[in-house]
């Protein structure tokens, strides 16, 4: 456990209540002598009305409310700052967590159809040469609580999603258990409720992960792969997780991953001027895609200064886009939203960091 973290759990003992379990709650009420069905009464409380305190869980007895204010926290996530884009409706907020660290979670509005980016970890030890968190380096692992109580706030503050993906700071398949355990949290009935095909999990390509999200134990959520590379050398340049987990074994992962479970995969891809935007990547790029029956979505480089890579132009995406399409990839261009709020990954919690420190 991270020092800091511990300091704050000495200083208040409470447990986060989004880290626990139905069964954990159950047994919590059945030791303090109440009715075990107390524990779907707060659930539904806490994530379906998205009640911000016990006390505003009204149909539970004072003394349930107190004695659960006693023994858990709803504050694992509070709410630091936010900025909303006037042009696009993209909402970021920075969230403090209890040890004082900070992460990022993102409210994107699509004409009416919502998906929150959420975050797994404290900064990131990946490293991509192209992202804002990977320069900031990594603290620690968020608890399966301390991800699922984003969604919650969120949705308390803006409503609902449609989608969630997992695309926020970090590296999700390395905190994978935790990652999983708070997709059961999103899925399940006694909570959030939420379809496994309305969440995405995002990885750089941490093959083992990828083994096991495709078990039957896993709720079948859906995979994005970051490749931004189509070659070794390349990915190697951008992405130095390929050292460790070569392209060609991403690959056959992924090829094993489909065979089992019939999933399809999406990789992004961040375009990169000068490194991964010429013709013969975009005939690597086809030929990763139609080997997989995957989908391509296209991400135009949000620019950290410390790359020294800059930003594509909109005709070297739509140029890129239509070779992809010409040799028969479903190629999108991501929209670029909320660069005005600096919501790219990790870069508002650099920008805020002696604010909030």
């Amino acid at each position: 456990m991270h020092r800091d973290f511990a300091r704050c759990r000495d200083a208040d003992p409470r447990a986060g209540f989004h880290d626990q379990e139905p069964a954990e709650l159950e047994a919590f009420f059945a030791e303090a002598g109440e009715p075990r069905f107390r524990a779907d009464q707060t659930l539904q409380w806490v994530y379906r009305r998205l009640a911000p305190t016990f006390d505003a869980c009204t149909d539970l007895p004072v003394a349930t409310r107190a004695r659960l204010q006693d023994a858990f926290t709803l504050d694992s996530v509070v709410e630091a700052h936010a900025f909303t884009s006037p042009q696009t409706r993209t909402t970021k907020l920075l969230y403090r967590l209890r040890d004082g660290e900070t992460i990022e979670s993102v409210f994107l509005d699509d004409d009416g159809r919502v998906t929150y980016c959420i975050s797994s970890q404290v900064g990131c030890a990946v490293d991509c040469r192209f992202c804002a968190t990977g320069w900031s380096g990594f603290s620690r692992n968020l608890t399966s609580g301390e991800i699922a109580a984003q969604v919650v706030g969120l949705a308390r503050r803006l409503g609902p999603p449609d989608n969630i993906v997992y695309m926020g700071m970090g590296e999700p398949f390395l905190n994978l258990e935790a990652v999983i355990r708070s997709v059961r949290a999103l899925t399940d009935p006694r909570r959030l409720g939420l379809s496994p095909r309305r969440i995405t999990l995002s990885t750089s390509g941490i093959i083992p992960g990828i083994d096991r999200i495709a078990e039957p134990d896993v709720p079948p959520v859906r995979l994005a792969v970051s490749l931004s590379g189509t070659n070794e050398e390349t990915r190697t340049r951008v992405m130095p997780i390929n050292e460790r987990y070569p392209l060609a074994d991403l690959l056959e992962a992924l090829r094993r991953y489909v065979k089992t479970t019939g999933r399809l995969v999406t990789f992004e891809y961040v375009l990169i001027p000068g490194v991964n935007l010429g013709p013969t990547d975009a005939r690597e790029l086809a030929r990763i895609a139609r080997g997989l029956a995957a989908k391509v979505n296209l991400i135009a480089l949000n620019p950290v200064e410390e790359s020294g890579y800059r930003p594509p132009t909109a005709a070297e995406e739509q140029t890129f886009r239509d070779a992809l399409r010409d040799l028969g990839v479903r190629a999108t261009i991501r929209f670029r939203r909320g660069r005005d709020i600096a919501a790219a990954c990790g870069q508002l919690r650099r920008a805020r960091a002696p604010s909030v420190a």
